[in-house]
C-alpha cells in the first residue's frame, strides 16, 4: 500500500472534518484534490461515493465504491457501501453476487443477509428523476422548508418507498417545530432502509427533541452500531445519557465523539457540561486526553466549572490513590520523589493546576506539605526533570489561586531569606538556580521584585514566565491607557474599589466562550425572554453597557453572544480592567471598550444602550435601588436589563459565617485571610467549615469576596418584584435554564414561570436554588 505524506494525511482529515459537519461541497473539494496526486486512494473514492449516493447519485456512486473496493478489499464498510448502492440502483443480481463475494471474505453474515432482504424487497421500486432530487435538496440546504416539505410529499406520492425523501422530511418536519410528526416520518425512512445509520441518528434527534432520552438513545446505539465512528451519534447519546443522569456514561460518549472527530466543538462542550455535575465512582482514563485538550485548547469551557468532577475522577486514578495522603503527610525525601515522580503521570491534573484553583482540601493539604519540604530541604535536592515539571506547576497554581495556602512563620523566614540570596546572587552578576527560583515562586509573585527582568533562568519555562511576569506587566501597561469617567468620591465606592484594586476579582486562564454568536432574537428565543415590546429583536448590532465588568469574563462572554455587537464595560478597579483588557487583546476582540467609572457617576455618558447587564454589582452599593436607577435611566425604551443579585435565602449560612467572622475582629490582610482559613480548614459541621464546600474557598480573592467583602445586601423575591415594579420594568424570566426546568419538575410543566409570586414560594421550598445570585431578565418599556 502507498504510504501518505503528511500533507495527504491533513487533507484527508480536513475532508472528513467537513464531510462529517455536513459542508458537503468542501468535502468534495478536498476529497478531489487528493485524488489528482493518488486517484486510487481506497477511504478518499469510499467518501466521495457516499457524498454522491447521500445527492442519489447513484451511478456516480457506483464507480467509486468499486475503487475503493480494488484498492482494498479488506474493509466490510467498502462493501456494504457498494451492496447498498448496487441494490439502490436496481442491479440486484450484481448485488447478489457482491454479497457472496463479501461472504467468502469472512465478513458478518448477518449485516449481510439484511442487504439480501432489502434487495429482495427492492425488486421493481423506482426513484425520482435526478433534477427533483437536487431540487429538493437545494430547499432544504437554503431553510427553504415550506417548499422542501411541498416536494416530499410529491414525491412520496410517487414513490413511497423512496427513502431520502422520508429523511428530508423528519427533518423539515424537526426544524419547523412538529416534533411528534418528525418522529413518524424518520421511523418511515428506518424501516425502508434499516442498515442505514443515520435514519437511526435523525430518528434518535426526533425522539431527543420530544424528550424520549431512552428511546432516543436506543436509536443512536443502533446507529453507532452500524457505524462505530460516527461522531454525532456518540455526542447525542451522551447528551441523552446526561439528561438521564448516567454521567460517567455520557462523558465516555462525548470522549468517543471526539475520539472520531478530534476537533468536534461541540462534544468538547457537553463532555465539559456533564463533568461540571459528576461524582465519578471509578476510573476512567479513557477521559483523560479529551479533558486534558479542553483544559489547554480554545475557550469551550471554563476550568473551574470542571475542577471537581475532574479531581474526583482522579481521586480513583491509582497513582492517586497509592499516595495515600489523606492518611499520612509527612514528607521525607523519598516520599517527596516517589509523589512528584507520580503526579508526573497525571498530565490532566498538572493542566487543571495550571488554569483554576483546585476545590477539594485533600490536594491543597498534599501541595501545602510538599511545598513546604522542599522550602526547607533545598540545599539536599537533587534537581531532576520531574522536579522542575511540578515546581513550575505549583508556582502557576499558586499565583492562579493567588498564594492562598497558609504559610508558618518558620516557613516566613525561609522564603525572605531565599528571597535574599537570589537578591544577592544577581548582584553579583551571576545566575540563580532555577530551582530556587520556583520554590520562591510558589510563594511570592516574582513580578513584585525589581529584579524579576534579569531571571534568565526562566527563558527554557515560557509558561511560567508569561504567567507570573509577562502578563501583569502586560496589566501594567494597559492600565495606563484606560481612560477614566469622573472622580470615584462615594466612602462606599472607595472601599470596594481598594478592595479589587488589591485582589483582581475573580483571576481567571480560559472561559467558555460561545461557539457562535447569535442575534438578540436567537437569544430570547432560547432563553425563553418574555418580551413585552418584540422590537428589541430588530437590533441588528446591539449597543450593550456591562456596568461592574471586574476581570473579564462577563464582558468577553457577552461580546461573544451577541454578534454585531459594541460593548462599553466599565469597572471601579483599574486593576480589574487592566486583566480584562488584557483577556480581550489576547483574544482578539475588538468590539469592547473599558472606561472606570462609579456606577454613580454612569448619568454622565450620553449614550443610551440597547442592553444593560450588572451581575454581582449592585448589592456591593450602599444603596443598590438607586445604582439600579441610574442604569434603567441608561437604558433605551424596549431594551433589555440582566441583573444578579443575593438571594437572603441562598446565603443563610454565609451570613451567618460573615457574622462569627466580624465577631472575631479577623481583618481581611492577604496573611489574616490565609490563616483563617488554615483554622477553619478541618471543621466540618457548623457554618465555618461549610465554607470550604464554596468553590471561592480555594482562591484568596473569591474567598474575601465571598466573607470579608466590605460592603453586602442581599434580596428576596418579593422585594425584587417591589423594585421591578418601581423602577417601571417588566419581569422577563430567569438566566439558569437548570433552575427553570427545576421549577418546572416541581411545579408543572404548564406553570408560568414569569411569575415572581410562585417562585417566591418555590425558593422557600428550595432555598438554595439561587446560591450563586438570582440572574434575570428585566424589559424597559
Amino acid at each position: 500500500m502507498q504510504m501518505m505524506g503528511p500533507n495527504i494525511e491533513d487533507a484527508l482529515h480536513q475532508g472528513i472534518t467537513a464531510h462529517q459537519s455536513g459542508n458537503l461541497q468542501e468535502a468534495k473539494r478536498v476529497y478531489q484534490s487528493i485524488l489528482r496526486r493518488l486517484p486510487r486512494h481506497p477511504d478518499v473514492n469510499h467518501n466521495l461515493g457516499l457524498i454522491a449516493i447521500s445527492m442519489n447519485q447513484i451511478q456516480s456512486a457506483l464507480p467509486l465504491f468499486k475503487i475503493a473496493l480494488e484498492a482494498n478489499p479488506n474493509i466490510e464498510q467498502f462493501w456494504l457501501s457498494y451492496i447498498d448502492a448496487l441494490v439502490k440502483n436496481n442491479q440486484l443480481k450484481d448485488a447478489k453476487q457482491a454479497i457472496k463475494k463479501a461472504k467468502k471474505k469472512g465478513f458478518d453474515a448477518k449485516k449481510l443477509q439484511a442487504f439480501v432482504v432489502q434487495s429482495k424487497g427492492a425488486i421493481g421500486t423506482t426513484v425520482p428523476s435526478q433534477e427533483l432530487v437536487n431540487s429538493l435538496f437545494g430547499h432544504y440546504q437554503n431553510g427553504q422548508f415550506t417548499d422542501a416539505e411541498k416536494l416530499c410529499l410529491k414525491i412520496i406520492k410517487d414513490f413511497p418507498k423512496y427513502q431520502f425523501a422520508w429523511k428530508v422530511l423528519g427533518a423539515v418536519l424537526g426544524a419547523t417545530g412538529r416534533k411528534a410528526e418528525a418522529v413518524d416520518a424518520n421511523q418511515k425512512a428506518v424501516l425502508l432502509s434499516n442498515q442505514d445509520p443515520e435514519a437511526h441518528s435523525n430518528l434518535g434527534i426526533a425522539l431527543q427533541e420530544l424528550g424520549k432520552f431512552d428511546e432516543a438513545a436506543e436509536s443512536y446505539k443502533k446507529a453507532l452500531s452500524l457505524r462505530s465512528d460516527y461522531a454525532e451519534a456518540h455526542n447525542n447519546l451522551g447528551i441523552c445519557l446526561k439528561k438521564l443522569g448516567r454521567l460517567d456514561e455520557a462523558g465516555r460518549s462525548f470522549s468517543q465523539a471526539i475520539a472520531s472527530r478530534p476537533d468536534y466543538a461541540d462534544a468538547y462542550i457537553n463532555l465539559s457540561l456533564a463533568i461540571e455535575n459528576a461524582n465519578f465512582k471509578s476510573s476512567n482514563r479513557d477521559l483523560y486526553p479529551p479533558l486534558t485538550k479542553l483544559l489547554t485548547t480554545e475557550n469551550l469551557a471554563r476550568p473551574m466549572d470542571m475542577a471537581s468532577g475532574i479531581l474526583s475522577l482522579l481521586k480513583h486514578d491509582r497513582l492517586i490513590k497509592d499516595l495515600q495522603f489523606e492518611r499520612d503527610l509527612t514528607i521525607s525525601l523519598k516520599k517527596a520523589t516517589y509523589i512528584i515522580k507520580s503526579l508526573d503521570k497525571l498530565p490532566l491534573l498538572h493542566q487543571l493546576m495550571r488554569v483554576c484553583p483546585l476545590p477539594e482540601l485533600q490536594f491543597e493539604k498534599l501541595f501545602v506539605a510538599l511545598r513546604s519540604f522542599l522550602l526547607k530541604n533545598l540545599a539536599t535536592l537533587e534537581v531532576y526533570p520531574e522536579l522542575i515539571y511540578f515546581l513550575s506547576t505549583l508556582a502557576i497554581h499558586c499565583f492562579v489561586n493567588e498564594y492562598v495556602y497558609a504559610e508558618r512563620d518558620d516557613e516566613t523566614s525561609l522564603v525572605e531569606g531565599l528571597k535574599d540570596e537570589i537578591e544577592r546572587t544577581l548582584a553579583l552578576s551571576e545566575h540563580p538556580e532555577i530551582i530556587r527560583i520556583l520554590c520562591l515562586a510558589t510563594y511570592r509573585p516574582l513580578n513584585r521584585y525589581n529584579w524579576h527582568k534579569n531571571l534568565e533562568a526562566l527563558d527554557n519555562l515560557k509558561e511560567v514566565r508569561a504567567r507570573l511576569i509577562e502578563e501583569p506587566h502586560a496589566e501594567e501597561r494597559m492600565a495606563q491607557d484606560i481612560p477614566k469617567l469622573g472622580r470615584i468620591s462615594d466612602h462606599v465606592s472607595l472601599k470596594v474599589k481598594g478592595q479589587y484594586e488589591e485582589n483582581p476579582y475573580p483571576r481567571w486562564m480560559k472561559l467558555g466562550i460561545p461557539i457562535k454568536a447569535k442575534s438578540i432574537s436567537e437569544v430570547c428565543d432560547e432563553m425563553d425572554i418574555h418580551l413585552h415590546s418584540k422590537n428589541i429583536k430588530k437590533v441588528a448590532s446591539p449597543t450593550i453597557l456591562i456596568a461592574g465588568c471586574g476581570t473579564g469574563q462577563h464582558s468577553i462572554g457577552t461580546a461573544a453572544r451577541f454578534s454585531n455587537c459594541h460593548i462599553t464595560a466599565v469597572d471601579l478597579s483599574l486593576a480589574s480592567l487592566a486583566y480584562a483588557r488584557r483577556k480581550s487583546v489576547e483574544l482578539g476582540l475588538t468590539n469592547l471598550a473599558y472606561l472606570q467609572a462609579d456606577i454613580l457617576n454612569l448619568g454622565l455618558i450620553e449614550q443610551r444602550f440597547d442592553i444593560i447587564e450588572s451581575l454581582g454589582v449592585l448589592h456591593h452599593m450602599e444603596d443598590p435601588i438607586f445604582g439600579w436607577k441610574i442604569l434603567v435611566d441608561l437604558l433605551k425604551s424596549g431594551g433589555l436589563m440582566r441583573i444578579g443579585l443575593y438571594s437572603e435565602l441562598a446565603r443563610k449560612e454565609i451570613v451567618k459565617a460573615r457574622r462569627e467572622i466580624a465577631s472575631f475582629g479577623i481583618g481581611t490582610s492577604a496573611a489574616e485571610i490565609r490563616n483563617f482559613r488554615q483554622s477553619i480548614s478541618n471543621f466540618k459541621n457548623n457554618s465555618l467549615g461549610q465554607l470550604a464546600s464554596f468553590g471561592d474557598f480555594y482562591s484568596l480573592s473569591e474567598f474575601r469576596d465571598l466573607v470579608f467583602h466590605v460592603q453586602e445586601h442581599r434580596f428576596t423575591l418579593k422585594q425584587i418584584k417591589d423594585y421591578i415594579d418601581e423602577l417601571g420594568l417588566k419581569f422577563c424570566g430567569f438566566d439558569n435554564r437548570n433552575v427553570v426546568s427545576n421549577f418546572r419538575e416541581h411545579c408543572g410543566n404548564d406553570v408560568d414561570i414569569y411569575d415572581l409570586e410562585l417562585w417566591h414560594g418555590f425558593e422557600e421550598n428550595y432555598p438554595t436554588s439561587f446560591a450563586a445570585m438570582y440572574q434575570f431578565w428585566c424589559q424597559k418599556p
